[in-house]
């Protein structure tokens, strides 16, 4: 029986609290509850993006074959492929 009487102090207590509340202060409620929303919508789509947009450089950059001038300079960068990776 004691579980009953505090659930029912609790939606009474609930239905008090908000009862209260004029049109005003549940538009401003509705408005803050929408602009956090819309704050973490923009967030993850703006950093979708700048992922998409990471993917792309890196893409870009790994498929950019940069040739050497000079001899010395082309055997540096076959030495260089040929080395490790671990070095």
């Amino acid at each position: 029986m004691d579980k009953y009487s505090h659930a029912t102090y609790t939606c009474a207590s609930t239905t008090a609290i908000f009862s209260g509340l004029s049109l005003y202060e549940w538009s401003f409620i509705l408005g803050a509850f929408a602009s956090i929303t819309l704050g973490i919508l923009t967030y993850r789509l703006n950093r979708r993006e700048q992922m998409k947009r990471t993917l792309i450089l890196k893409n870009i950059l790994e498929n950019l074959e940069i040739e050497p001038t000079s001899k010395p300079a082309k055997i540096v960068s076959e030495l260089i492929h040929q080395s490790p990776k671990d070095l």
